[in-house]
């Protein structure tokens, strides 16, 4: 899941500075950036890896020959890594070709596609943790669901509050004699 994440990011944000020649322009804002790592993607990825369990504990101390698979490498190899990093390629341009072409011919500024780029990742990223949970609790649904309906609200609130332009105005906030 954490190579999905990384490669998605990493893939979006290289084109976006290959498509800009390279500018230092930023489309996604440095509020979505921070709150990406912490709390759109972070929070379900680690409460899902606490409480998803496929076996109980009394199971896997009464059959320890269930974690032979892992010691063979047959459940995780290399040929399912490549498979993976190719899965994860295509969905990075798809995330950052669709939002990009749709809004070619209007008057969309960067920011605006940064918005549509993160929630396409957060919403991807969080389907595919979806998809490998075994076991759903009413926890498990409040944070992935939640993590994509506070993605919306966050993106609204920093669009629309304009003392959120960056993270960098609490450093010159502070310097205020005022403050």
């Amino acid at each position: 899941m954490l190579v999905n994440t990384v490669v998605d990011t990493l893939s979006s944000l290289h084109r976006y500075v290959i498509f800009t020649s390279f500018t230092l322009t930023t489309a996604i804002t440095e509020w979505s950036s921070m709150l990406y790592s912490i709390i759109y993607t972070a929070l379900p990825t680690i409460v899902v890896g606490i409480l998803d369990k496929d076996l109980s504990r009394r199971t896997l101390l009464k059959y320890p020959q269930l974690y032979g698979a892992g010691h063979r490498q047959e459940a995780y190899n290399s040929k399912l890594f490549w498979l993976t990093m190719i899965d994860t390629l295509w969905q990075s341009v798809a995330v950052f070709s669709i939002p990009l072409f749709a809004y070619w011919a209007s008057s969309i500024d960067g920011s605006s596609i940064g918005d549509l780029w993160t929630l396409a990742v957060v919403i991807l990223v969080n389907l595919h943790l979806a998809m490998d949970i075994f076991r759903w609790s009413w926890i498990t649904h409040a944070v992935i669901w939640g993590s994509i309906i506070a993605t919306f609200i966050c993106v609204i609130v920093i669009d629309a509050v304009p003392i959120f332009t960056g993270y960098w105005y609490a450093l010159t906030f502070v310097k205020l004699v005022s403050f």
